[in-house]
């Protein structure tokens, strides 16, 4: 099987998609947010934010999808951000790397980040707001496969990610 990215705004369900997808497929699940923190020596994201900025988290993040360039029978879930540079998707999709978006409507996504301290980026709404409609084409540009995740199950996203792949149990 394929190294699959997961792609897609702030809480649009990458995570919980990669570790369901992880389970049926037994691979490793690659969570691109703790593999920088893990880099950075911080203690988390918004700690990388708050001490270092966002240039250095973007840094981080593309030497993260680096590493993952020759990586293959994995899930990757992404940050949100990772598309706002083409050689951190040049890399992951890489050794057969099959992107999916999942793609869920700015208040769906919005409602799920409410009151998430560990979403720097989402803390003034407007701000997000115009993240998601500036990064909607570069998701749409990089995406392989799009699945809507306001009115799908995790199951029902992982089956059609699977049918996507060819991949019969």
């Amino acid at each position: 099987m394929a190294k699959v990215i997961l792609i897609g705004f702030m809480g649009s369900g990458k995570s919980t998609v990669a570790r369901r997808l992880g389970e049926l497929l037994a691979h490793p699940v690659v969570e691109m947010d703790e593999a920088i923190v893990e880099r950075s020596g911080l203690p988390s994201v918004a700690e990388i934010f708050a001490q270092r900025g966002e240039a250095a988290f973007r840094d981080l993040e593309s030497a993260v999808a680096e590493s993952l360039a020759a990586a293959s029978d994995v899930i990757v879930s992404t940050g949100g951000g990772v598309v706002t540079r083409d050689r951190n998707m040049e890399h992951l999709r890489a050794n057969g790397g099959k992107v999916f978006l999942l793609h869920a409507p700015f208040d769906t996504v919005a409602a799920r980040n409410a009151g998430l301290e560990t979403r720097p980026l989402f803390r003034d709404g407007s701000r997000a707001r115009q993240l998601f409609e500036a990064r909607a084409p570069l998701y749409a540009r990089w995406a392989d496969e799009t699945l809507d995740s306001a009115s799908r199950s995790v199951d029902d996203l992982c089956s059609g990610i699977l049918s996507r792949l060819n991949f019969r149990p």
